[in-house]
């Protein structure tokens, strides 16, 4: 759903021009990068004005597309992005797809996948940043291990999110069938913090900014367990951006400047954490510039994964949710990575 018109310089373009040219100069370098390594044609940005509705789910909590939105990076590469609304998490977002309420979407990996196999028509062209999962653990439960929340309670502010998936399948790993020996409990945000003082239930399962909310304001009755930030889990790619097959066939150029666009914003997300978290909390009004500031810096690096890169970690998600019995056994994982990526700074 694209619409284009003539070209113009905006007012933020204007106030953000020293951005701009940082994100010019590392568009620049990252051009040359893809230069050297691929071999065939590549694709340039052809700097015609397009208007884009992107599905994302709660976009402003997220440091790549704030970056992206409030620092004129979209404005470089001639995109007008709008978010489409009533979209609560990755299923509602690629539901909506489906529908061809949007072609463009941003959702967990882990969600996609089931979709793309059931045959979504569409294709992942990029790893936009990591996920930021976390399992807290209610301090007087006397859990220090994960094989101690077998038939415990544990609740997801929503079930419909990627938490419960990605510590299922973390479990999963350790010999553990977390999906059918744990009790999951729906449980609203705003009622976790009561239901765990009453004993109801013994953990939770969030992402950020959510769980680091729990944990920083109720250090009192919560421990984190596991989580997404540290050790191999940190290098990975969480929400990775999809395109609809009938976008990329009408117009491969405009997944390609929102591919740069978000690419140079994660850049800049990555080493400019405290401005980016400044902007998160203005979006957030339970969450103080100091909080977000911490939040972020407690977070893996914000990068963007592309090409080869993207296919082996969409690979290693489709190995995981065979794991789980998410998608058949026999299936090739490799080609199946193949089948559900396209490169677009190439094609």
């Amino acid at each position: 759903m694209t619409t284009r018109g003539p070209s113009s310089v905006s007012r933020r373009a204007v106030l953000s021009a020293a951005v701009l040219a940082t994100a010019g100069t590392a568009a620049t370098v990252f051009y040359e990068h893809w230069r050297h390594r691929l071999h065939g044609p590549h694709r340039h940005p052809d700097g015609v004005y397009r208007k884009l509705l992107l599905g994302w789910a709660a976009a402003e909590h997220c440091p790549v597309y704030v970056a992206a939105a409030e620092k004129g990076f979209f404005d470089h590469y001639n995109l007008d992005i709008d978010i489409a609304p009533a979209t609560m998490n990755g299923h509602d977002t690629l539901e909506a797809l489906q529908r061809r309420e949007f072609d463009y979407a941003v959702a967990p990996a882990l969600t996609w996948l089931p979709y793309l196999h059931a045959g979504l028509p569409a294709h992942i062209v990029m790893g936009v940043q990591p996920g930021y999962f976390r399992l807290l653990v209610r301090r007087s439960s006397g859990i220090t291990r994960l094989d101690q929340l077998m038939g415990r309670n544990v609740a997801m502010p929503d079930s419909n999110a990627a938490d419960k998936l990605f510590f299922s399948i973390m479990m999963r790993r350790k010999g553990l069938d977390a999906l059918n020996r744990i009790n999951w409990v729906d449980l609203p945000f705003a009622e976790i913090a009561d239901s765990v003082r009453a004993q109801r239930i013994d953990a939770v399962v969030a992402h950020d900014p959510y769980g680091w909310l729990l944990l920083q304001t109720a250090p009192d009755l919560f421990v984190e367990l596991a989580g997404s930030n540290s050790g191999h889990y940190a290098q990975r790619t969480s929400l990775v951006l999809g395109v609809s097959d009938h976008a990329l066939q009408a117009d491969p150029d405009a997944a390609a400047s929102l591919v740069l666009a978000l690419h140079s914003a994660a850049r800049w997300a990555n080493t400019h954490r405290d401005d980016d978290a400044t902007l998160i909390a203005g979006n957030m009004p339970e969450l103080s510039p100091a909080s977000a500031r911490a939040m972020l810096h407690d977070a893996p690096a914000i990068q963007t994964a592309l090409g080869q890169n993207l296919r082996d970690q969409i690979a290693q998600y489709c190995d995981e949710l065979q794991l789980v019995g998410l998608l058949p056994e026999a299936e090739n994982t490799t080609l199946l990575a193949q089948s559900y990526t396209r490169n677009v700074l190439r094609e």
